[in-house]
Protein backbone atom coordinates (compact mmCIF):
# COMPACT_ATOMS: atom_id res chain seq x y z
CA UNK A 1 0.00 0.00 0.00
CA UNK A 2 1.14 3.08 -0.81
CA UNK A 3 2.18 5.74 1.58
CA UNK A 4 -0.55 8.57 0.08
CA UNK A 5 -3.36 6.04 0.75
CA UNK A 6 -4.29 6.45 4.03
CA UNK A 7 -5.67 9.93 5.83
CA UNK A 8 -5.04 11.04 9.28
CA UNK A 9 -7.74 13.56 10.80
CA UNK A 10 -7.22 15.30 14.00
CA UNK A 11 -9.39 16.70 16.29
CA UNK A 12 -6.85 18.73 18.65
CA UNK A 13 -9.00 20.66 21.37
CA UNK A 14 -8.45 21.79 24.41
CA UNK A 15 -8.80 19.22 26.87
CA UNK A 16 -8.60 15.92 24.67
CA UNK A 17 -7.29 15.14 21.60
CA UNK A 18 -8.42 11.93 18.97
CA UNK A 19 -7.44 11.12 15.54
CA UNK A 20 -9.01 9.16 12.99
CA UNK A 21 -7.12 7.47 10.24
CA UNK A 22 -8.65 6.44 7.13
CA UNK A 23 -7.99 3.82 4.31
CA UNK A 24 -9.27 4.19 0.61
CA UNK A 25 -11.82 1.21 0.98
CA UNK A 26 -13.79 3.61 2.81
CA UNK A 27 -13.28 2.01 6.07
CA UNK A 28 -11.45 4.06 9.49
CA UNK A 29 -10.92 3.39 13.18
CA UNK A 30 -9.87 6.24 15.89
CA UNK A 31 -6.30 5.89 17.07
CA UNK A 32 -5.95 4.50 20.96
CA UNK A 33 -3.51 6.19 23.47
CA UNK A 34 -2.60 4.44 26.15
CA UNK A 35 -6.15 2.24 25.88
CA UNK A 36 -8.34 4.74 25.05
CA UNK A 37 -9.60 6.52 22.16
CA UNK A 38 -8.94 10.67 23.36
CA UNK A 39 -5.37 11.29 24.50
CA UNK A 40 -5.48 14.29 26.77
CA UNK A 41 -4.25 16.94 25.09
CA UNK A 42 -2.56 18.39 28.90
CA UNK A 43 1.47 18.81 28.41
CA UNK A 44 4.16 18.16 31.11
CA UNK A 45 7.46 19.60 30.83
CA UNK A 46 9.86 17.32 32.98
CA UNK A 47 12.84 18.17 34.42
CA UNK A 48 15.28 17.10 31.76
CA UNK A 49 13.24 19.18 28.98
CA UNK A 50 11.29 16.39 27.77
CA UNK A 51 7.67 16.98 27.25
CA UNK A 52 5.47 14.17 27.75
CA UNK A 53 1.95 13.76 26.84
CA UNK A 54 -1.19 11.99 27.95
CA UNK A 55 -1.61 10.37 31.13
CA UNK A 56 1.61 11.00 31.55
CA UNK A 57 1.45 14.36 32.04
CA UNK A 58 -1.56 14.22 34.32
CA UNK A 59 0.78 11.88 36.27
CA UNK A 60 3.01 14.56 36.77
CA UNK A 61 0.93 17.38 37.84
CA UNK A 62 0.16 15.39 41.00
CA UNK A 63 3.81 15.55 42.28
CA UNK A 64 5.24 18.77 40.50
CA UNK A 65 2.58 20.92 39.44
CA UNK A 66 4.64 23.65 38.01
CA UNK A 67 5.51 21.74 35.07
CA UNK A 68 1.93 21.10 34.43
CA UNK A 69 -0.02 22.56 31.59
CA UNK A 70 -3.32 21.54 30.96
CA UNK A 71 -4.57 23.08 28.01
CA UNK A 72 -2.06 24.06 25.96
CA UNK A 73 -3.92 25.49 22.74
CA UNK A 74 -6.03 26.98 25.05
CA UNK A 75 -3.44 30.13 25.60
CA UNK A 76 -2.86 32.78 23.21
CA UNK A 77 1.12 33.97 24.45
CA UNK A 78 3.47 32.90 22.10
CA UNK A 79 6.08 32.13 25.79
CA UNK A 80 4.69 30.82 28.60
CA UNK A 81 6.53 30.48 31.73
CA UNK A 82 6.93 26.33 33.21
CA UNK A 83 8.91 25.70 36.51
CA UNK A 84 11.44 28.89 35.62
CA UNK A 85 11.59 27.79 32.12
CA UNK A 86 10.61 29.51 29.11
CA UNK A 87 8.77 27.72 26.90
CA UNK A 88 6.78 27.86 23.59
CA UNK A 89 3.42 27.02 23.35
CA UNK A 90 4.02 26.37 20.15
CA UNK A 91 5.97 23.27 21.10
CA UNK A 92 3.45 22.28 23.63
CA UNK A 93 0.97 21.75 21.09
CA UNK A 94 3.57 20.09 18.44
CA UNK A 95 3.89 17.28 21.43
CA UNK A 96 0.41 16.23 21.43
CA UNK A 97 0.84 16.23 17.85
CA UNK A 98 4.15 14.42 17.23
CA UNK A 99 2.04 11.94 19.82
CA UNK A 100 -0.48 11.22 17.35
CA UNK A 101 1.87 11.26 14.41
CA UNK A 102 3.99 8.13 16.49
CA UNK A 103 0.89 6.25 16.87
CA UNK A 104 -0.40 6.47 13.16
CA UNK A 105 2.82 5.91 11.72
CA UNK A 106 3.05 2.90 13.91
CA UNK A 107 -1.07 1.73 13.11
CA UNK A 108 -0.34 2.45 9.54
CA UNK A 109 3.07 1.04 8.78
CA UNK A 110 4.32 4.12 6.88
CA UNK A 111 4.29 7.58 7.62
CA UNK A 112 1.07 9.73 6.32
CA UNK A 113 1.11 12.01 4.08
CA UNK A 114 -2.81 13.51 3.55
CA UNK A 115 -3.50 14.82 7.03
CA UNK A 116 -6.18 17.03 8.03
CA UNK A 117 -6.42 19.41 11.38
CA UNK A 118 -9.76 20.08 12.66
CA UNK A 119 -10.61 24.54 13.52
CA UNK A 120 -12.29 25.98 15.27
CA UNK A 121 -14.79 27.98 12.74
CA UNK A 122 -13.88 31.43 15.12
CA UNK A 123 -10.35 30.84 14.28
CA UNK A 124 -8.84 33.81 12.17
CA UNK A 125 -5.70 33.36 10.03
CA UNK A 126 -3.35 33.90 12.59
CA UNK A 127 -4.45 30.94 14.65
CA UNK A 128 -4.96 28.91 11.70
CA UNK A 129 -1.65 29.43 10.52
CA UNK A 130 0.29 28.96 14.02
CA UNK A 131 -1.73 25.68 14.17
CA UNK A 132 0.17 24.71 10.62
CA UNK A 133 3.88 25.30 12.57
CA UNK A 134 2.30 23.20 15.41
CA UNK A 135 1.70 20.37 12.62
CA UNK A 136 5.07 21.27 10.60
CA UNK A 137 7.11 20.92 13.90
CA UNK A 138 5.70 18.09 15.02
CA UNK A 139 6.74 16.21 11.74
CA UNK A 140 3.20 16.03 9.96
CA UNK A 141 2.94 16.31 6.20
CA UNK A 142 1.90 20.04 5.48
CA UNK A 143 -2.15 20.02 6.53
CA UNK A 144 -5.24 20.49 5.35
CA UNK A 145 -7.34 22.69 8.12
CA UNK A 146 -11.35 21.70 8.01
CA UNK A 147 -13.56 23.81 10.15
CA UNK A 148 -15.11 21.34 12.90
CA UNK A 149 -18.71 22.17 12.21
CA UNK A 150 -18.03 21.42 8.27
CA UNK A 151 -16.28 18.32 9.46
CA UNK A 152 -19.60 17.37 11.44
CA UNK A 153 -21.91 17.73 8.44
CA UNK A 154 -19.82 16.19 6.27
CA UNK A 155 -19.86 13.48 8.38
CA UNK A 156 -23.70 13.05 8.89
CA UNK A 157 -24.12 13.42 5.13
CA UNK A 158 -21.45 9.98 5.18
CA UNK A 159 -24.00 8.69 7.90
CA UNK A 160 -27.06 9.00 4.90
CA UNK A 161 -28.13 12.36 6.75
CA UNK A 162 -30.72 13.90 3.89
CA UNK A 163 -29.38 17.47 4.18
CA UNK A 164 -30.37 19.20 0.48
CA UNK A 165 -28.32 21.60 -1.41
CA UNK A 166 -29.69 25.18 0.09
CA UNK A 167 -30.44 23.44 3.81
CA UNK A 168 -29.27 25.37 6.57
CA UNK A 169 -28.01 23.34 9.92
CA UNK A 170 -26.80 23.99 13.01
CA UNK A 171 -23.84 22.15 14.71
CA UNK A 172 -23.41 22.52 18.53
CA UNK A 173 -19.59 21.14 18.98
CA UNK A 174 -19.90 21.06 22.74
CA UNK A 175 -16.07 19.61 24.18
CA UNK A 176 -14.27 21.57 26.45
CA UNK A 177 -16.25 24.63 25.48
CA UNK A 178 -18.86 25.08 22.96
CA UNK A 179 -18.96 26.77 19.44
CA UNK A 180 -22.17 26.87 17.91
CA UNK A 181 -22.24 27.01 13.83
CA UNK A 182 -25.17 27.98 11.13
CA UNK A 183 -24.66 26.69 8.29
CA UNK A 184 -25.75 25.88 4.78
CA UNK A 185 -24.79 23.84 2.31
CA UNK A 186 -23.69 24.71 -0.87
CA UNK A 187 -23.50 22.74 -4.19
CA UNK A 188 -19.83 22.36 -3.74
CA UNK A 189 -19.92 21.83 0.40
CA UNK A 190 -20.80 23.20 3.58
CA UNK A 191 -20.76 27.20 4.79
CA UNK A 192 -20.58 28.58 7.57
CA UNK A 193 -23.01 31.67 7.67
CA UNK A 194 -22.18 32.33 12.15
CA UNK A 195 -20.43 30.99 14.32
CA UNK A 196 -19.83 32.05 17.99
CA UNK A 197 -18.31 30.08 21.30
CA UNK A 198 -18.42 30.15 24.93
CA UNK A 199 -15.58 28.54 26.63
CA UNK A 200 -17.82 28.66 29.85
CA UNK A 201 -20.42 26.22 28.26
CA UNK A 202 -18.69 22.89 27.76
CA UNK A 203 -17.61 20.37 30.03
CA UNK A 204 -14.43 22.18 31.94
CA UNK A 205 -17.11 24.38 33.16
CA UNK A 206 -19.28 21.28 34.16
CA UNK A 207 -16.09 19.92 36.01
CA UNK A 208 -14.85 23.02 37.45
CA UNK A 209 -18.73 23.41 38.82
CA UNK A 210 -18.79 19.83 39.73
CA UNK A 211 -15.80 20.33 41.99
CA UNK A 212 -17.07 23.23 43.83
CA UNK A 213 -19.82 21.03 44.85
CA UNK A 214 -17.84 18.36 45.63
CA UNK A 215 -15.33 20.76 48.03
CA UNK A 216 -17.65 23.37 49.53
CA UNK A 217 -16.26 26.15 47.11
CA UNK A 218 -12.83 26.03 48.56
CA UNK A 219 -10.80 23.56 46.95
CA UNK A 220 -8.64 26.92 46.28
CA UNK A 221 -7.47 27.66 49.73
CA UNK A 222 -7.80 23.98 51.43
CA UNK A 223 -5.42 22.22 48.70
CA UNK A 224 -2.68 22.42 47.72
CA UNK A 225 -1.90 22.01 43.55
CA UNK A 226 -1.03 18.87 42.94
CA UNK A 227 -3.94 17.55 44.99
CA UNK A 228 -6.24 20.04 42.86
CA UNK A 229 -5.02 18.17 39.47
CA UNK A 230 -5.57 15.01 41.08
CA UNK A 231 -9.13 15.60 41.99
CA UNK A 232 -9.84 17.25 38.94
CA UNK A 233 -9.11 14.16 37.30
CA UNK A 234 -10.57 11.93 39.76
CA UNK A 235 -14.04 14.56 38.74
CA UNK A 236 -13.80 14.08 35.18
CA UNK A 237 -13.63 10.44 35.84
CA UNK A 238 -16.66 10.37 38.12
CA UNK A 239 -18.58 12.62 35.54
CA UNK A 240 -17.88 10.00 32.04
CA UNK A 241 -18.97 6.71 34.89
CA UNK A 242 -22.34 8.60 35.82
CA UNK A 243 -23.53 7.51 32.43
CA UNK A 244 -23.19 3.51 33.18
CA UNK A 245 -23.86 4.36 37.08
CA UNK A 246 -26.29 5.62 39.24
CA UNK A 247 -23.72 7.01 41.97
CA UNK A 248 -19.68 6.84 42.34
CA UNK A 249 -16.88 7.72 44.71
CA UNK A 250 -14.47 10.38 44.47
CA UNK A 251 -11.45 10.57 46.36
CA UNK A 252 -11.17 13.88 48.11
CA UNK A 253 -7.81 15.79 48.78
CA UNK A 254 -8.75 16.61 52.50
CA UNK A 255 -11.30 14.43 54.14
CA UNK A 256 -13.61 11.30 53.46
CA UNK A 257 -14.26 10.44 49.57
CA UNK A 258 -17.67 11.73 48.77
CA UNK A 259 -20.37 10.37 46.59
CA UNK A 260 -21.17 11.59 43.45
CA UNK A 261 -24.74 10.87 41.68
CA UNK A 262 -26.85 11.53 38.64
CA UNK A 263 -28.54 14.83 40.38
CA UNK A 264 -25.63 16.23 41.53
CA UNK A 265 -24.01 16.55 38.16
CA UNK A 266 -27.28 17.75 36.45
CA UNK A 267 -27.15 20.84 39.48
CA UNK A 268 -23.44 21.27 38.41
CA UNK A 269 -24.33 21.07 34.31
CA UNK A 270 -27.86 22.47 34.07
CA UNK A 271 -26.49 26.15 34.03
CA UNK A 272 -23.81 25.13 31.78
CA UNK A 273 -25.97 24.14 29.20
CA UNK A 274 -28.36 26.12 29.51
CA UNK A 275 -25.77 28.52 28.32
CA UNK A 276 -25.10 26.24 24.86
CA UNK A 277 -28.61 26.41 24.44
CA UNK A 278 -28.63 29.88 24.24
CA UNK A 279 -25.73 30.29 22.37
CA UNK A 280 -27.49 28.72 19.77
CA UNK A 281 -30.41 30.54 19.79
CA UNK A 282 -28.12 33.49 19.20
CA UNK A 283 -25.95 32.12 16.40
CA UNK A 284 -29.53 31.59 14.70
CA UNK A 285 -30.56 35.23 14.85
CA UNK A 286 -26.94 36.20 13.68
CA UNK A 287 -27.32 34.11 11.36
CA UNK A 288 -30.53 35.62 10.25
CA UNK A 289 -32.05 32.00 9.08
CA UNK A 290 -35.58 31.59 10.47
CA UNK A 291 -35.44 28.79 12.42
CA UNK A 292 -38.40 27.21 11.35
CA UNK A 293 -36.48 26.85 8.27
CA UNK A 294 -33.35 24.94 9.78
CA UNK A 295 -33.12 20.54 8.61
CA UNK A 296 -31.40 20.18 11.99
CA UNK A 297 -29.74 20.48 15.22
CA UNK A 298 -26.62 18.33 15.48
CA UNK A 299 -24.90 17.88 18.88
CA UNK A 300 -20.95 16.79 18.79
CA UNK A 301 -18.56 16.66 21.34
CA UNK A 302 -17.78 14.74 24.35
CA UNK A 303 -20.46 17.00 26.43
CA UNK A 304 -22.74 16.07 23.97
CA UNK A 305 -23.56 12.79 25.52
CA UNK A 306 -24.99 13.86 28.83
CA UNK A 307 -29.00 13.02 28.66
CA UNK A 308 -29.64 16.39 30.40
CA UNK A 309 -28.43 18.02 26.93
CA UNK A 310 -31.90 17.35 25.42
CA UNK A 311 -33.87 18.48 28.05
CA UNK A 312 -31.96 21.71 28.46
CA UNK A 313 -31.90 22.66 24.91
CA UNK A 314 -35.93 21.85 24.36
CA UNK A 315 -36.55 24.34 27.68
CA UNK A 316 -34.51 26.81 26.69
CA UNK A 317 -34.91 26.53 23.06
CA UNK A 318 -37.74 24.96 22.64
CA UNK A 319 -35.46 22.57 19.92
CA UNK A 320 -34.62 18.81 20.14
CA UNK A 321 -31.64 18.40 18.97
CA UNK A 322 -29.97 15.25 17.68
CA UNK A 323 -26.30 13.87 19.50
CA UNK A 324 -24.11 12.14 16.54
CA UNK A 325 -23.36 9.20 16.68
CA UNK A 326 -20.05 8.39 18.96
CA UNK A 327 -20.08 12.57 19.50
CA UNK A 328 -16.42 12.88 20.48
CA UNK A 329 -14.97 10.96 17.04
CA UNK A 330 -17.59 12.91 15.00
CA UNK A 331 -15.54 15.57 13.64
CA UNK A 332 -11.87 13.82 13.04
CA UNK A 333 -14.25 11.45 11.05
CA UNK A 334 -15.79 14.46 9.16
CA UNK A 335 -12.81 16.09 8.61
CA UNK A 336 -11.16 12.05 7.40
CA UNK A 337 -13.74 12.11 4.74
CA UNK A 338 -13.21 15.70 3.58
CA UNK A 339 -13.01 15.64 -0.51
CA UNK A 340 -14.57 12.24 -0.80
CA UNK A 341 -18.28 13.19 -0.63
CA UNK A 342 -20.40 13.89 -3.54
CA UNK A 343 -22.33 17.32 -2.92
CA UNK A 344 -24.82 16.28 -5.13
CA UNK A 345 -26.11 13.33 -3.31
CA UNK A 346 -28.33 14.35 -1.65
CA UNK A 347 -31.99 14.23 -2.50
CA UNK A 348 -33.48 17.26 -3.34
CA UNK A 349 -32.48 20.63 -4.12
CA UNK A 350 -33.82 23.75 -2.12
CA UNK A 351 -34.13 27.56 -4.00
CA UNK A 352 -30.80 29.38 -2.86
CA UNK A 353 -31.30 32.08 -0.23
CA UNK A 354 -30.32 35.65 -1.15
CA UNK A 355 -27.20 36.94 -0.43
CA UNK A 356 -26.68 37.50 3.36
CA UNK A 357 -27.14 41.69 3.95
CA UNK A 358 -24.53 43.54 5.74
CA UNK A 359 -25.42 42.83 9.33
CA UNK A 360 -24.50 38.92 8.37
CA UNK A 361 -21.46 39.23 7.16
CA UNK A 362 -20.02 41.03 10.11
CA UNK A 363 -21.69 38.19 12.33
CA UNK A 364 -19.45 36.16 10.24
CA UNK A 365 -16.46 38.41 10.29
CA UNK A 366 -16.34 39.05 14.22
CA UNK A 367 -14.96 35.49 15.15
CA UNK A 368 -11.82 36.11 13.15
CA UNK A 369 -11.36 39.60 14.06
CA UNK A 370 -11.42 38.71 17.54
CA UNK A 371 -8.67 35.21 16.88
CA UNK A 372 -6.39 38.07 14.99
CA UNK A 373 -6.58 40.39 18.25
Amino acid sequence: MGTGEARLAIDCGHASTVAVLAWPDGTSAPLVFDGQPALPSAVFLAPDGNLLTGQRAWQGAATQPDRFIPAPRRSPEQQLAVAGTEVEALDLVAATLRRVADEAQRTAGFPIEDVRLVVPAGWGPRRRTWMRHAAHRAGLAQPRLVEAPVAVAQHLVACGVQLPVGSFVVVCDVGAGAEVSVLRRGPVGFEVLATLADPDAGGAAIDHALTTTLTGGDNATTTGEGERWALAASVQAAKHALTDHAAVTVPLPAGPAAVVNGQMLEQAARPVLCRAAQLMTEAIIAAEVDPGGIAGVYCAGGAAQMPLLEKVFIEIAGVAPVVVVDPALAAARGAADAGGIDPGGAVSVAEPPPVPPVRRAVAIAVPGFASLG
